[in-house]
């Protein structure tokens, strides 16, 4: 379906549906972005990462803006910060017990996102977690440069998605999206399944000198956002596709601007160009974290983090792809014997027909 989407955005078909909430949204994440990023290389920040991709998360994932949504998503961040400063600080020295301790973390927060009324405090504490737990594990990190970026991001987020939301208004309210019925076995697979993956990837993270390979850890925690197998599968095909995407557009970008990439004023049209067509590609998949997202939250990445002029984003954008393919791939593989493990016991069945 999203494949699909993405060949009629170059040839305009009449079965297209895109609102005039859509295009208001599509606004709302280009300005978002563009400001976020401007900030961020304004005050030349240590964790750029951060202020530009939880603006862009949160404006795309979530379409509204009110009390309900700034509060899961600056408690999240909080409660993160305290919850890594005490596993690394305090149980770095025992790693089997920091491992079970993350993973009860992960279940929790997957629970929160498979109950339905807590999924962003869930699935933010879930991002969140992943990353400090990637930054934090290196000795040349500064923790409390890192704590406060994360903090201060989290709050620039809310307060851009409340000053989007009020500057570019919905033309008509939106509807709540309907409430899945899950069985307590569904609930159990599904938590138990996406939190035993998250906790490997944190391993094999742990284990091995990735710290160049945000995208890659992302990747394989984004796709476990469906939290069973199926579409696991089809979130890595849409991941894939999108960082593809993501990567030429900005391979064409550095060729383009080549060692004038500091100039700000040659770069922002650049940069709100691509994410314009992603985010018009997101809201239109209307399928969460498809192409569009990955696009976008791909070009956050990349020129929040990685985009200087002494940077050489040819290499960066052929490393980023091939790293992203090998996570989805080792994630994946262990969905499918995570999934096939739990579902052969009825406590944590996952059951094709609830769907």
């Amino acid at each position: 379906m999203s494949i699909n989407t993405l060949a009629r955005v170059f040839t305009p078909h009449g079965n297209i549906v895109y609102t005039a909430n859509d295009f208001r949204q599509t606004l709302r994440i280009v300005f978002t972005g563009m400001v976020a990023l401007s900030v961020s290389s304004f005050y030349n920040t240590s964790y750029g990462v951060f202020y530009v991709v939880y603006p862009i998360m949160l404006l795309s994932l979530v379409p509204v803006f009110n009390r309900h949504v700034a509060k899961q998503f600056v408690f999240s961040a909080v409660i993160n910060c305290i919850e890594m400063v005490l596993i690394i600080g305090y149980l770095a020295q025992w790693p089997l017990m920091m491992t079970l301790v993350v993973f009860a973390l992960y279940v929790m927060r997957f629970r929160f996102m498979s109950k339905g009324p807590l999924f962003l405090f869930g699935s933010a504490g879930v991002v969140c977690q992943s990353t400090m737990l990637n930054f934090m594990s290196y000795p040349t990190s500064d923790w409390h440069t890192l704590i406060f970026s994360n903090i201060e991001a989290s709050m620039m987020a809310v307060a851009l998605s409340a000053l989007m939301n009020y500057l570019i208004p919905d033309v008509t309210p939106r509807n709540p999206p309907p409430r899945i019925e899950k069985s307590d076995a569904r609930v159990r697979h599904e938590s138990l399944l996406s939190g035993s993956v998250a906790t490997v990837v944190f391993v094999v993270f742990q284990l091995s000198d990735l710290s160049d390979s945000l995208s890659a850890l992302m990747a394989g925690i984004l796709i476990l956002f469906p939290m069973h197998y199926r579409g696991a599968v089809m979130s890595s095909l849409w991941r894939v596709v999108g960082v593809v995407i993501a990567c030429l557009y900005i391979l064409l970008v550095q060729m383009v601007l080549y060692n004038h990439s500091s100039h700000m004023l040659l770069m922002m049209p650049l940069i709100g160009l691509g994410l314009a067509f992603s985010a018009r590609l997101h809201v239109m998949e209307k399928v969460g974290a498809g192409v569009g997202f990955a696009s976008v939250t791909t070009i956050g990445i990349m020129f929040g983090q990685n985009l200087h002029p002494d940077t050489d984003l040819v290499f960066s954008d052929l490393y980023r792809i091939v790293s992203v393919t090998v996570a989805l791939l080792g994630t994946l593989t262990m969905v499918f014997l995570v999934h096939l493990f739990l579902n052969r016991f009825e406590a944590t069945r996952f059951v094709i027909e609830d769907q």
